[in-house]
C-alpha cells in the first residue's frame, strides 16, 4: 500500500472520528469504536509494512541490470496476501503461493524471523520483488528453528512453536477479530429477542465489515435510503 493510500485511511479515520463524536446513540457509537479501532490496526499495519520494505530495500545491494532495451530496468515490489496455514506439535506451517519462485536463486528467497513475526521477501523475480509480512503472531516462536524450504510456485515456512499447544489462530490480531465477532453475535441475538430493528442493525453491520467493496456499497445504498424515510442512523 502506498503512502497515500494509508493518508487517505487516516482521513477517513479523522471522518469516523467526528461521526463518534457526533452520534447520538450509544449503538451507534459501539459500532463506531469498533471501525475506528479496526482503521487504527490496519493504518499501523500498513506503516509497519512500508517500514520493513524500506529496511529490506536498504539492505539489497545495488546491482546493474542486464538488457537489450536502453535505459534502466526498475523492479517493483508486490505485497503477498494470498496464504494457507497448517500446524503440527512442533511446527506452524505458513504455505505461500508465488507462480516461478523455483526459478530465482535460492539465495533471492530469504525469510527473516523474530518472536512474534516474520518476513518473507523474494527477490528479482521476474523484475519484481515479492513480500510477506506477519506480525503480531498468537504465540512466541524459536526464531533460531524456524526455516522455509521453496517448492514448485510456492515457500512453505515453518514456525518452530515453543510449546505443543494448538494454536486457533495465527495472529493475535486474528483472535480479537474473532472474539469481537462473538461478541457482536451474542450481542445481536440478545437485541433480536428485546429489539428486533436492533437485531436487524447488527446482522447488517456484520455483513457491512465482512464484505467487499460492492457489498459495502450496496448495504450503504440501502441503509442511507432506510435513512432518508425512517431517520434511522447510517453506516458511515
Amino acid at each position: 500500500m502506498s503512502r497515500e493510500a494509508i493518508e487517505n485511511l487516516t482521513l477517513d479515520l479523522e471522518e469516523m472520528r467526528k461521526l463518534a463524536g457526533s452520534a447520538q446513540r450509544s449503538r451507534v457509537q459501539q459500532m463506531l469504536a469498533i471501525d475506528i479501532r479496526k482503521l487504527e490496526t490496519d493504518i499501523q499495519r500498513q506503516r509497519d509494512l512500508l517500514a520493513a520494505q524500506a529496511a529490506s530495500s536498504e539492505q539489497t545491494v545495488a546491482r546493474p541490470v542486464q538488457t537489450s532495451v536502453p535505459g534502466d530496468v526498475r523492479r517493483y515490489q508486490v505485497e503477498l496476501k494470498e496464504y494457507a496455514w497448517d500446524q503440527s506439535d512442533k511446527f506452524i506451517k505458513i504455505f505461500v503461493t508465488v507462480n516461478g519462485v523455483q526459478q530465482v536463486p535460492e539465495d533471492n528467497v530469504n525469510v527473516e524471523f523474530t518472536e512474534n513475526s516474520f518476513q518473507l521477501v523474494i527477490s528479482d523475480l521476474n523484475n519484481k520483488d515479492y513480500i510477506f509480512v506477519v506480525n503480531n503472531l498468537l504465540n512466541s516462536i524459536d526464531a533460531e528453528k524456524s526455516y522455509r524450504r521453496v517448492k514448485s510456485d510456492m515457500v512453505a515456512i515453518y514456525l518452530a512453536k515453543q510449546g505443543p499447544a494448538k494454536w486457533a489462530h495465527l495472529t493475535l490480531t486474528a483472535k480479537r477479530l474473532q472474539d469481537l465477532k462473538d461478541e457482536r453475535m451474542s450481542d445481536g441475538k440478545k437485541a433480536t429477542s428485546d429489539d428486533p430493528s436492533a437485531g436487524l442493525m447488527n446482522i447488517m453491520q456484520q455483513l457491512y465489515e465482512s464484505g467487499d467493496p460492492e457489498t459495502k456499497r450496496m448495504i450503504n445504498k440501502a441503509w442511507h435510503e432506510s435513512h432518508s424515510k425512517q431517520k434511522m442512523p447510517t453506516l458511515e
